[in-house]
């Protein structure tokens, strides 16, 4: 039986003047909000862990507020 399981750099979620700057996110991960692994040299993290993370952001309006 084969299993697969999919792996993300930071750098691969991340954008440097994004929602999700690097600094957010090892912010997250040290506060323990984000799990993160280490392989190797690399830190990952399982794309699944990544979907509950984001998921767990509160939820916003696109709509303007009237002053």
């Amino acid at each position: 039986m084969e299993v697969y399981m999919q792996v993300l750099r930071i750098k691969d979620v991340s954008r440097p003047n994004g929602p999700f700057a690097r600094s957010t996110i090892n912010k997250a991960i040290a506060e323990g909000r984000l799990t993160a692994r280490k392989v190797g040299g690399a830190t990952v993290i399982l794309a699944d862990d990544w979907r509950r993370y984001v998921e767990g952001t509160p939820i916003t309006s696109n709509r303007r507020q009237s002053a």
